[in-house]
C-alpha cells in the first residue's frame, strides 16, 4: 500500500462506503439476512466404559451418547437446532429452563452456537 506524500498511511487507504464499491454485495438495513443464533449449553462426561454422554442444560429433553465428545456434541446440537426450529415454525415460545441445573461433579461444560 501506498503513503501519500505526508507519510499518512491511512489518508491512502480506499475508505469508498459499500454502496460505491463495485465489489460490495449490496446488504445493507433491512436487506441483511436476519439469521438466529442460539446458544446450546451442554454438560458431557465420560462413562467408566469410555463412552461419552451429553446432556442439554437449557432445553430439556436431549440428551446423546457416543464414542467421542464430537460425536455427542454433533448429535445434541443436531437435535437441539431441529426442535428450536420447529417450536419457531409453530409460533410458539422456545421453552427454556431457566434457571438452569448446575453441571454435576463429572460434568464439563460446553457452550456451542447454533444457527438455523
Amino acid at each position: 500500500m501506498e503513503q501519500n506524500g505526508s507519510g499518512d498511511l491511512k489518508a491512502s487507504m480506499n475508505t469508498q462506503s459499500n454502496s460505491d464499491n463495485p465489489n460490495s454485495l449490496g446488504i445493507t438495513g433491512d436487506s441483511k439476512p436476519n439469521v438466529p443464533v442460539f446458544t446450546c449449553i451442554v454438560y458431557v462426561h465420560k462413562n467408566e466404559d469410555g463412552t461419552v454422554i451429553g446432556r442439554v442444560a437449557n432445553l430439556a429433553g436431549i440428551e446423546a451418547s457416543g464414542n467421542s465428545e464430537r460425536d455427542v456434541l454433533g448429535k445434541v446440537t443436531r437435535e437441539f437446532k431441529t426442535r428450536v426450529f420447529k417450536i419457531l415454525e409453530e409460533g410458539q415460545e422456545i421453552p427454556w429452563v431457566d434457571p438452569q441445573q448446575p453441571p454435576l461433579e463429572n460434568e464439563q461444560v460446553r457452550s456451542v452456537p447454533v444457527h438455523l
